[in-house]
């Protein structure tokens, strides 16, 4: 199988140390990155942020930008090709899901991970994606002020986890009550922290010392929440 780092939330700042940890699984002295930011709507600014961060740590960055560029499958397929790492920017879930679909992104991304032909990270809504669904903040991309957290769902699947992203963040506790109505067990997981497998081998890092991460059931409607230990990186 291949290689994930589903990286819970934080910013580029406090999140180089797993970004680093992602450009070492890749094995490149000087890896081809590929940003897409479909979740963000390829926001230009997010974009050059990207592209400063990940190229300050020796990569050669390039985006696909899904709502602002339009590509054939052919040209999909060449920047995919092109990539050592994916990583896939934060923002609407579902939104992001929807258009991945259009494009067949969803496939192209499951077939990349089972060939194991490129690192495949991304943080928030681009960590939730490599999993069966996840608690997410979609609804408030409506301007809506009475929006609410729902499950976003039909994600990539690469993973059987319901995943909470940003748990340290306030309203993220309703995850573990809105995970009752799941035949999913959780991973709740908080800013500063990944989660990692490489070949089938899992494990959880962090950049915060302080930071968590949780495993959660529920058995005969019991909820069952185990921490689960963190590897510190720096």
């Amino acid at each position: 199988m291949g290689r994930i780092v589903a990286i819970a939330g934080g910013d580029l700042t406090s999140t180089e140390p797993v970004n680093k940890f992602s450009i070492q699984l890749s094995g490149k002295k000087q890896p081809h990155l590929l940003f897409i930011g479909t979740a963000s709507q390829d926001a230009s600014d997010y974009i050059a942020r990207i592209s400063a961060h990940f190229s300050q740590l020796g990569c050669i960055v390039d985006t696909l930008s899904l709502t602002r560029e339009t590509y054939n499958q052919t040209q999909i397929d060449e920047k995919l090709a092109w990539a050592d790492i994916i990583y896939v920017g934060g923002g609407d879930t579902v939104a992001m899901m929807n258009i991945w679909k259009q494009n067949m992104l969803d496939q192209k991304l499951i077939e990349i991970y089972r060939l194991d032909r490129a690192v495949l990270t991304g943080i928030s809504a681009g960590a939730l994606c490599w999993f069966q669904c996840g608690h997410s903040d979609s609804e408030s991309f409506s301007g809506k002020s009475d929006w609410n957290y729902i499950f976003a769902e039909h994600m990539l699947d690469l993973h059987h986890f319901a995943f909470c992203p940003h748990y340290n963040e306030p309203g993220r506790d309703s995850f573990d009550h809105m995970l009752k109505e799941k035949d999913v067990p959780g991973l709740a997981m908080e800013n500063e922290t990944a989660f990692v497998e490489v070949d089938g081998k899992i494990s959880f890092v962090r950049s915060r010392e302080d930071a968590c991460a949780y495993k959660i059931e529920y058995r005969n409607n019991q909820m069952i929440k185990e921490a689960v230990a963190l590897e510190n990186i720096s």
